[in-house]
């Protein structure tokens, strides 16, 4: 799926309703944040540190350090983090 056909879909579910649709994007983000706690955290870099990286893009340390700056991210409160992005990150999609 491309940004464009993304686009469609989510304004398709914005049109049918908004408030829902807001409120399910808070629910998303809700529900990933309460999975990074520390302990999870730790568990998925346990086994992110399994995996042969010798081949990879990224380096397994790298990728837990994704994770943990994502929790680190998911302490602030997310209206704030989605307020953020919205002003300040920008995406190259077409």
């Amino acid at each position: 799926m491309n940004y464009k056909e993304a686009a469609k879909k989510l304004d398709e579910m914005r049109r049918s309703n908004e408030m829902i649709f807001r409120m399910a994007i808070s629910h998303l983000m809700d529900v990933g944040i309460r999975h990074l706690d520390g302990e999870s955290v730790e568990e998925a870099c346990t086994e992110i540190m399994k995996q042969d990286d010798s081949h990879s893009f990224a380096s397994n340390e790298f990728l837990c350090e994704i994770v943990r700056t994502a929790a680190e991210i998911a302490k602030i409160e997310h209206t704030l983090v989605l307020a953020y992005i919205a002003k300040n990150v920008k995406y190259d999609v077409a």
